[in-house]
């Protein structure tokens, strides 16, 4: 595999890029002030009134399920479910953890960010838990929408940007907002970005740290997920229609396992999918073995 492709697999999992998506979101589409007429105010910490939306939000399964169909990528993370090292790694290297905290004035606990292409236009949705619950921020409430109140968030870096509140509370640009409620109130059956992953996701285990793309050279698709076993880490990646030059260095690697220390190298391959196991005690050793 070639060092840069090495690299840009390492990138992706190692950074959220989402935040930036979501400013830049911002700049490219300005608000309509033409959709918001009612008076701008700000409630207690805590209106329960507000939290009304109610989703399975334990898996990036779960989140992609309600995500309108067009996710490049998408990253789930669950820190209750994730050692203090693992956690900690977590926030280390995914800083946008730390620009939820902020959003909602709380601890996140568990966060899902997908960038999305439908209709022709970019757009992101961003999903999390946070203790203890909170809706202090400046909002502008307009109108329920399936019941459920839709906030209009008023900062400056948020400015038009539709936050619906409950499990998971949601943030996203106005249109894919409602399509999501679309998603979760029909009565049919619908096309969501899970649909074009759950090949991929059916061969791999629930992970507290889950990352998913279909936006790499190396492959059609690209997964990675991580979680403990017992006393011991475990990474498990997948490809789809992953090229020549990559296979032949994850066989190579796997020759070697053993001296480095891992208790698993297991490679599978199922039809275009290959799916490889790591474990070991090295936490760090386990993250890195495919990219060194």
């Amino acid at each position: 595999m070639k060092q840069q492709d090495m690299y840009k697999i390492l990138a992706f999992f190692l950074a959220f890029t989402m935040i930036f998506s979501i400013f830049a979101y911002i700049f490219i589409n300005p608000r309509d002030d033409t959709q918001q007429e009612t008076v701008d105010k700000t409630k207690d910490y805590y209106d329960p009134e507000f939290w009304t939306f109610e989703q399975p939000f334990n898996s990036i399964s779960d989140a992609l399920n309600i995500t309108p169909p067009g996710a490049e990528s998408a990253s789930y993370v669950d820190l209750e479910k994730m050692t203090p090292q693992m956690a900690e790694w977590t926030r280390q290297t995914k800083p946008i953890l730390n620009e939820v905290d902020t959003i909602y004035k709380s601890n996140t606990t568990k966060m899902y960010y997908s960038d999305l292409k439908y209709d022709g236009n970019s757009s992101f949705l961003l999903l999390s838990t946070m203790d203890p619950l909170k809706n202090d921020f400046q909002y502008m409430f307009i109108d329920s929408y399936y019941d459920h109140p839709l906030l209009v968030r008023q900062e400056g870096g948020l400015q038009g940007l539709y936050n619906v509140m409950g499990t998971p509370v949601m943030l996203a640009p106005p249109k894919t907002a409602i399509d999501v409620i679309d998603i979760t109130t029909s009565l049919n059956e619908t096309v969501t970005s899970y649909d074009g992953y759950k090949g991929m996701l059916n061969l791999v285990p629930y992970a507290p740290f889950q990352t998913i793309t279909s936006n790499v050279t190396f492959a059609k698709q690209f997964y990675m997920g991580v979680d403990q076993n017992n006393d011991s880490y475990e990474r498990t990646t997948g490809y789809l229609d992953v090229n020549s030059s990559v296979m032949k260095k994850l066989d190579q690697l796997k020759t070697n396992s053993t001296q480095k220390g891992f208790s698993q190298y297991n490679i599978t391959k199922t039809g275009n999918y290959t799916v490889v196991k790591v474990s070991g005690k090295d936490m760090y050793a386990v993250l890195m073995e495919e990219v060194n």
